[in-house]
């Protein structure tokens, strides 16, 4: 019959053994959890991409064929301004639209073309859009919208973008409001998307150059 003290070191040996046990399938199992490939970067709404804008000199202004839209006697290389007024529309100075008349009285005002490019960047996709206006210092004269996007992981996917105007030609401001469309969990076996981002943004263009950033957002 086991004595006292062997059955205490049996039953301790018991123990360390199932303890190692233990340990060893814990650590297994930790190791087979490990992903094979890196996790997709979250796509999020960020803020825009600084916008670059500039006057159009004459040269450009007649290469494009918008000589026909100011008065060239009266173009000027204005520079635009950019102003965020995502905030604070009123202490922005934003013009509200207004009609105005085919002949209005900017007889002694420059006219003008302009050209901006704005984004939508997050990693491993992103968008651009392209702006083009003239005006001749109180009415828009001529406008010109497009968009386009990408994406560069496997579980992205582009699907389209708009360029929505409002205003413009015969009033003083010319809205658009850019969105961009993007598939982040695409399935490329089953072509099915888990989730989609939708940013977009929305700027007000004067017909003296002004830009104004009047919001942006994901949604």
């Amino acid at each position: 019959m086991p004595s006292k003290r062997q059955f205490v070191q049996t039953a301790v040996t018991c123990a360390f053994a199932a303890a190692t046990v233990m340990g060893l399938g814990a650590s297994s199992y930790a190791q087979t959890s490990i992903p094979n490939t890196s996790p997709a970067p979250r796509a999020s709404a960020e803020d825009p991409t600084p916008p670059k804008a500039r006057a159009l000199t004459a040269a450009e202004i007649h290469r494009k064929g918008l000589s026909q839209y100011i008065d060239m006697s009266r173009q000027q290389e204005t520079p635009p301004t950019i102003i965020d007024a995502s905030k604070n529309k009123l202490a922005a100075g934003v013009l509200a639209p207004t009609r105005k008349p085919q002949k209005s009285s900017a007889q002694n005002l420059a006219s003008g073309c302009w050209y901006l490019q704005t984004g939508y960047s997050a990693p491993n996709l992103g968008g651009t859009a392209d702006h083009t206006w003239c005006g001749d210092g109180v009415q828009v004269t001529y406008t010109s919208a497009s968009c386009t996007g990408g994406t560069n992981w496997p579980t992205y996917r582009y699907e389209g973008c708009q360029s929505i105007e409002s205003y413009g030609v015969g009033w003083n401001v010319w809205d658009v409001t850019d969105r961009w469309h993007f598939c982040t969990f695409y399935n490329p076996q089953t072509g099915g998307c888990g989730s989609r981002i939708h940013p977009w943004q929305k700027n007000r263009y004067g017909a003296n150059g002004q830009v104004w950033l009047l919001g942006w957002g994901n949604n």
